[in-house]
């Protein structure tokens, strides 16, 4: 399943420290940034940030003078568990030359079974280092509503859900001559009573996951767990096919493997399908074989 970046963007020019919350700093305080400095800030988000739950806060300077972001903290109250306080060093130069930090946003704080939640009010602080040497405070709103922070929290959200009604994940494995191998999705029921679709399960960039014996020709739904029944059983066959040079060059989601799940004929969910060290280790000699491949050619 292919997502796309998102971004949400705040334009804010800080005059006379119009940009800081709060009461007026006391004397330990940082002092607020003097209106000569003009930040722009918004939120990204790439392949590698999904990977590793982060988003890139892109910071451009639109002042008249050099300014040194020194920290930064994304403020984002429908997460929790997030990097905090961020010491950078991260010069902006005149212009409006975008710079980068990556920071972990968290995971997101769900209620109920809400799976289109609204994320709260958020905001990046800065502490930023002027060229008399200064360094003061201030805070940028982001847009709210904001299109990344709600996409984030669903994503969040809709797999706490999912987790409390079933799992999703591999059984066994068996290596095969040809260096693929064969194993199970396995469905198993938690809390959800009613009928559990796997309408259908995909590889990662790498690795191709299919049922057999019919592979591709496998008719979709690929299993249904009916009400009643615990457990639910798919034979499969894991192979490198999707092994390209190009797949070796996007190799930053080497074991993703997207599902979709429907509960009581709703609208199919994406989940993915849950790996362990058992995973690593079966898929490693196929990647291991792909890569070695492409290498002597």
């Amino acid at each position: 399943m292919k997502r796309v970046w998102l971004a949400a963007v705040a334009v804010i020019v800080v005059l006379v420290g119009a940009a800081l919350s709060g009461p007026t700093p006391s004397r330990t305080e940082q002092p607020a940034a003097p209106a000569a400095v003009q930040m722009r800030v918004e939120l990204q988000q790439g392949r590698v940030d999904e990977v590793r739950h982060t988003v890139q806060i892109a910071m451009n300077n639109d002042g008249p003078a050099k300014i040194t972001v020194v920290q930064v903290e994304l403020q984002a109250p429908s997460f929790k568990g997030g990097a905090g306080p961020v010491t950078v060093d991260a010069p902006l130069p005149v212009g409006g030359l975008r710079v980068d930090v990556p920071v972990s946003y968290g995971t997101g704080i769900c209620t109920g079974d809400d799976l289109k939640p609204r994320s709260a009010a958020s905001h990046v602080a800065f502490k930023v280092r002027t060229e008399d040497g200064q360094v003061h405070a201030l805070r940028l709103p982001l847009a709210s509503p904001n299109a990344m922070l709600d996409k984030l929290l669903a994503i969040d959200c809709q797999q706490a859900y999912l987790d409390r009604q079933a799992t999703f994940t591999f059984g066994p494995w068996t290596p095969l001559p040809s260096g693929w191998v064969t194993g199970t999705v396995v469905v198993k029921r938690v809390g959800f009573p009613g009928t559990i679709t796997l309408q259908e399960f995909t590889g990662s960039i790498l690795l191709e996951v299919m049922p057999i014996p019919l592979r591709e020709a496998t008719p979709k739904p690929y299993g249904v767990l009916k009400p009643g029944e615990d457990e639910l059983r798919i034979p499969i066959i894991v192979d490198g096919e999707r092994c390209t040079p190009h797949a070796l060059a996007e190799i930053k989601k080497p074991y993703v493997f997207p599902a979709f799940v429907s509960l009581d004929g709703g609208d199919p969910l994406y989940t993915e399908l849950k790996i362990t060290d058992v995973e690593v280790a079966a898929f490693k000699p196929v990647i291991d074989a792909c890569a070695a491949g492409y290498t002597q050619m």
